[in-house]
């Protein structure tokens, strides 16, 4: 029989072992503030406060308060925190 060489993704049991329960469907939401570095938080539809980092906003877009923003949520130990942040586009009815 030949060895197994695979060996399991270090960063993947390290999530493991931090609680990392996985992610959820997309949510909207309202962006609610954001600080000079591009850290802040998300009003979610359902209620909820996420957090989100500079590097999960998508698509090169500066975000402000009050925009609408379509998202997927990572939890870690039963925290909550936005990923891929897109800015919703607005619909004229021209």
């Amino acid at each position: 029989m030949e060895k197994s060489l695979a060996q399991p993704m270090p960063e993947r049991d390290a999530e493991r072992e931090q609680g990392c329960t996985g992610r959820t469907d997309k949510m909207t939401g309202i962006v609610k503030k954001i600080d000079a570095q591009g850290f802040g938080i998300i009003d979610g539809a359902d209620g909820s406060k996420v957090p989100f980092i500079p590097s999960d906003v998508k698509n090169r877009h500066v975000l402000e308060p009050g925009q609408k923003v379509i998202f997927s949520v990572r939890r870690v130990k039963d925290q909550a925190f936005a990923e891929n942040v897109i800015v919703m586009a607005e619909r004229h009815n021209w």
